[in-house]
């Protein structure tokens, strides 16, 4: 048992500190021109992956350091299980990221072999483990015996910590964030006065966003993007738009607007340019 023990342990130190150093030298996350050079919809969940690791050096070197210390510590036996503990929340995670983001097959082989390896090494420490987490637990705060109305009290306390984040935070999403409108899309502009442009910059598109309350944002040309705050009111057909999301400040537009199936037309001054009829064709 004693060479299973330390076959596993040297396995999986030789193993993440390789990992680690990979990351750290610049053979992981890093991100090809001819990726970035896509639209953020038609990226694969293993670029988007490594950009997003990749995007902050800081960040990606943490994680490295990690692996590299974790494994560093597998090394020693006095050490061991506190190694064993870092890296299995660090592998297990790699394993929920290469399954959920599609990252490579063999990625995610390795990642669930050194997982069983690292549960084969707790299983040597379960005494230790059991008694950490579970036996020994408030040894420095012993809960004493209370009486029935301080146990309901304790309870109603327990409850509450779970159940006012999860009503606060559904009120943001549906109530907050969330506020629907019958405009809310992608839509792609096919005909818009001249003097509608930034900087020579023709609008291209406009989005009115679900996700966020009030927001749309208007793309100029291929890469400029301008965020806005709108509202409507859906029986008179008005539409008003602000400069600035949330805090308005000056009325880019007012005017109205014309719903039939994919096609959107808004009619009204914009920018104090006079009279504009923009025409906009829902995109998928």
């Amino acid at each position: 048992m004693s060479t299973l023990y330390s076959f596993l342990r040297y396995f999986v130190a030789l193993a993440v500190i390789q990992y680690g150093f990979a990351k750290l030298n610049g053979a992981m996350f890093t991100i090809l021109q001819s990726e970035l050079d896509k639209p953020l919809g038609g990226v694969s969940g293993f670029w988007l992956t490594w950009y997003y690791f990749g995007y902050s050096s800081i960040y990606g070197n943490f994680i490295a350091l990690v692996q590299v210390v974790g494994g560093a510590l597998l090394l020693f036996r006095k050490t061991t299980l506190l190694g064993t503990c870092i890296l299995l929340p660090v592998i297990g995670n790699i394993i929920l990221i290469d399954i959920f983001y599609a990252i490579d097959l063999g990625a995610l082989l390795v990642a669930m072999i050194l997982f069983a390896c690292l549960l084969g090494i707790a299983s040597f420490h379960k005494d230790e483990l059991i008694a950490v987490f579970w036996s020994k637990q408030n040894s420095v705060f012993h809960e004493q015996r209370a009486g029935k109305g301080k146990r309901v009290l304790r309870l109603s306390v327990r409850v509450l910590v779970i159940a006012l984040p999860a009503v606060y935070t559904y009120y943001l999403a549906n109530y907050n964030n969330r506020l629907p409108t019958q405009i809310d899309g992608r839509w792609r502009v096919t005909n818009s006065p001249a003097h509608v442009a930034l900087a020579q910059e023709p609008l291209t598109y406009i989005y009115f966003e679900r996700n966020r309350a009030f927001m749309c944002v208007f793309r100029y040309g291929l890469s400029t993007w301008r965020t806005h705050h709108f509202e409507l009111n859906e029986k008179t057909g008005q539409l008003d738009i602000w400069d600035s999301w949330l805090s308005k400040g000056e009325k880019i537009f007012s005017g109205k607007f014309g719903l039939t199936r994919n096609h959107l037309v808004i009619d009204g001054q914009f920018d104090h340019s006079g009279e504009s009829v923009i025409e906009l064709e829902k995109q998928e």
